[in-house]
């Protein structure tokens, strides 16, 4: 039976590929580059793997386990996994929105891109921040991700009040609209589960 800090490097590599995905999902939307979206679903394939193994992992750990702190920590790691996956979910979600707008030749206003682009930095930040925490196995950095969260709500909730305006100034169409709207819903969703992975990993006592 793997131990739980065997468990906890596959873990970290599990968050560094979702890094991954987030980072190539935003190239193919910037570089209008469709290539990328095989990669991005390989990718999302080995992550699905990944949490199949973990938590399967984790749960035999977990009832093998007669230590509290040590079952505690298990039922923490096993939720960021299944965190991680969701980002994965939410990734792939973001690049079929990617997709119709290359195909469609759907175009982003200049305030659109740049609403999307700071959304997205943010996001990455957090969880490039969350990776290093997890690779370092040094949870205190944790803390820097929460101490610097924003709020991300009222920020989408102003996105949605410009977009639509700008759709009635008839700057957008509305199927370009839609796209965004979907894509900056999915963003927010990356960033809501990368704070949760955070908090979570703020409970561990080991």
């Amino acid at each position: 039976m793997r131990q739980l800090a065997e468990i906890k490097k596959e873990i970290a590599g599990m968050a560094g590929l979702a890094l991954e995905m987030w980072q190539m999902t935003y190239r193919s939307f910037m570089d209008h580059d469709l290539e990328l979206l095989g990669g991005v679903l390989e990718k999302e394939n080995s992550l699905n793997d990944l949490e199949k193994r973990l938590t399967q992992g984790l749960v035999e750990l977990g009832r093998a386990s007669g230590k509290k702190e040590e079952k505690h920590a298990i039922t923490i790691y096993a939720d960021v996994v299944g965190d991680l996956e969701l980002i994965g979910d939410y990734c792939k979600d973001v690049l079929e929105r990617v997709q119709i707008k290359i195909e469609e030749k759907l175009l982003f206003s200049d305030d659109a891109v740049k609403e999307y682009s700071e959304l997205y930095r943010k996001t990455e930040h957090a969880l490039t921040e969350v990776v290093n925490a997890l690779a370092r196995d040094d949870l205190t950095l944790i803390k820097a991700v929460l101490k610097n969260e924003e709020h991300i709500d009222s920020l989408v909730d102003e996105y949605r009040r410009r977009h639509t305006q700008r759709l009635l100034d008839g700057v957008c169409s509305p199927l370009a609209c839609n796209m965004f709207l979907n894509m900056v819903d999915f963003s927010a969703a990356v960033y809501y589960h990368t704070k949760k992975i955070a908090r979570n990993l703020l409970k561990v006592k080991l």
